[in-house]
């Protein structure tokens, strides 16, 4: 089996896997089958094994690290956000219920970069950098902590919408998901400002300039700046609960729109998009 076979024959066994531990983890959720939400965390943890021997053929079919590409980067971003959500849900910080919203957004990113899948060829000069590493992996620590926050965020919804729901009664209580989405945000907020000052840094090795104002550059800074102002409100307007759930979930679709749907309307000088 050469490289680009063995690649893809694992990437496809990835996407199958999340999507059995998806459709257990619902049947587990749904019925209130504890055995079937295992069996979905076990497929999880296997589908991410998967996922990771992608990311090492992808390496050494390119002889760099996956992050030059569309691609690339959806494959590496959904791994750091499966790594992120399976340790939080190992140390019990965060229930496994929140893989029926994480599994579905790693899908979607999965699907996004195959459908825009290139060869892997040499690293070019723009990525020859340190900074690389260090804004990549920031930005998608940042982009998975926003998405376990907007996965507590909707159960939170739902427990303040239907508060005796059965299938509801094995998550935290309101006020703990409310916490546990409060957390991720700052975690991600911390990731972010790494992402955005690393990302500076690198600008200035490529273009002489720190900030430029591109398209993707202030799309990123707004979304930074609606989590901030999501601190704000919880810590000096006491905007928690409902309001604030609903600022986690707004946060996310502006930083999805950042990642991949900027792109689509406006020109951008960051490399690999």
């Amino acid at each position: 089996m050469d490289g680009l076979s063995e690649e893809i024959v694992l990437f496809w066994t990835t996407v199958f896997l999340y999507v059995a531990a998806f459709c257990c983890g619902l049947l587990g959720f749904g019925m209130r089958k504890e055995a079937a939400t295992r069996w979905g965390v076990r497929l999880l943890w296997i589908g991410f094994v998967a996922h990771t021997a992608t990311g090492i053929a992808r390496w050494i079919a390119g002889d760099h690290a996956p992050v030059t590409n569309s691609y690339e980067l959806d494959l590496t971003g959904t791994w750091f956000t499966m790594l992120l959500f399976l340790t939080f849900e190992r140390a019990r910080k965060a229930p496994a219920a929140l893989g029926l919203v994480i599994v579905p957004i790693v899908f979607l990113v999965l699907g996004h970069g195959f459908v825009q899948w290139e060869e892997a060829t040499p690293m070019g000069p723009a990525f020859q950098s340190p900074w690389l590493v260090v804004h990549v992996c920031f930005a998608w620590l940042a982009f998975g902590s926003y998405a376990i926050s907007a996965g507590a965020a909707f159960f939170l919804l739902r427990r303040l919408r239907s508060p005796d729901a059965l299938t509801l009664q094995n998550l935290p209580a309101a006020a703990g998901l409310d916490l546990m989405s409060y957390r991720f945000i700052v975690l991600g907020f911390i990731a972010h400002a790494v992402m955005l000052v690393s990302g500076a840094i690198w600008a200035h090795k490529l273009w002489g300039r720190y900030w430029s104002w591109d398209a993707l550059e202030t799309w990123s800074l707004l979304s930074y700046l609606l989590y901030a102002f999501y601190l704000h409100a919880r810590a000096f307007l006491g905007w928690k609960m409902a309001k604030a759930a609903w600022i986690a979930a707004a946060g996310l679709v502006g930083l999805s729109i950042s990642f991949w749907g900027v792109a689509w309307f406006a020109p951008s000088m960051h490399p690999g998009l």
